[in-house]
């Protein structure tokens, strides 16, 4: 009996959708050291979600929609800057209220300093039989003032044995504020003696102008006028305090106030 022969193959069938046909070989793409290339916006191997990156972007459908935004948008810019301004108005009226209490507050009393040559006014005041309450003198110059220093100048004898509280010329200061300022009278051979502390006192308010508003100087003495002239120069005002018969003219003319001490004995006097 003969076998009969196959069907024909139908020309519009794949031969790949044969059951019995083996898989297609598949064709790998060329790697370079033996890795593949990597796809575009792929993340550890897979596509990126399109989806779920919109939904992190608001983007709105319509046109109202999207003024409805930029409104929303304004709305929060305005409440932040009108936030800001109010703490800077907050920070301004704090600082109106420290000038206010820095003008309110009283002036800086200003600083003065009185040096005293002190042979200068007591023999003025003892022509005068006076006997001047220096404590009282200090009051009077250091009013509304703030004192820094005062200074006496008082020569005292050379017997180191004596006294402060009996020598003529130091005695008047003790028990008051005053820096005191010694030094031995000299002998001389007509048997007077005197000791000129015109150089030490010079020095000392030239030193000290620097940190004063004021020199308070009681002398009368005309020497001093070069000294007055200079402190004036650097702008600290000079009181000249003395008794008129003593007082140079020369001193008085550069002096920014004279006082005549005259004028205030009873007011200087000490009550015994």
């Amino acid at each position: 009996m003969d076998t009969p022969a196959p069907p024909p193959l139908s020309l519009a069938a794949s031969p790949y959708e044969a059951t019995d046909a083996p898989e297609p070989v598949k064709r790998r793409r060329g790697t370079r050291g033996g890795r593949g290339r990597k796809k575009p916006h792929a993340t550890n191997g897979a596509e990126p979600d399109v989806a779920e990156l919109a939904a992190h972007i608001a983007v709105p459908a319509t046109l109202e929609e999207a003024v409805a935004m930029q409104a929303a948008t304004l709305d929060r810019f305005g409440r932040e800057v009108s936030a800001a301004l109010q703490s800077l108005q907050a920070t301004i009226g704090a600082l109106q209220e420290k000038v206010s209490d820095l003008a309110a507050a009283p002036p800086a009393y200003p600083r003065v300093a009185l040096f005293v040559d002190v042979p200068n006014l007591i023999y003025a005041a003892e022509r005068r039989n006076v006997t001047i309450d220096f404590g009282k003198v200090l009051e009077y110059f250091t009013r509304n003032r703030e004192l820094v220093r005062a200074s006496a100048y008082a020569p005292i004898t050379d017997d180191p044995q004596a006294k402060l509280e009996s020598q003529r010329f130091a005695q008047h200061f003790l028990g008051h504020p005053y820096r005191l300022v010694t030094k031995p009278l000299k002998r001389f051979a007509d048997g007077s003696m005197k000791a000129n502390f015109d150089i030490e006192l010079a020095i000392d308010i030239l030193t000290m102008s620097d940190r004063l508003d004021i020199v308070v100087l009681m002398s009368g003495d005309g020497d001093f006028r070069r000294v007055v002239e200079l402190v004036a120069s650097r702008g600290v005002r000079v009181e000249v305090a003395a008794f008129s018969e003593t007082a140079s003219n020369e001193l008085k003319a550069v002096a920014d106030r004279y006082v005549d001490l005259a004028q205030h004995v009873e007011e200087f006097r000490l009550r015994k």
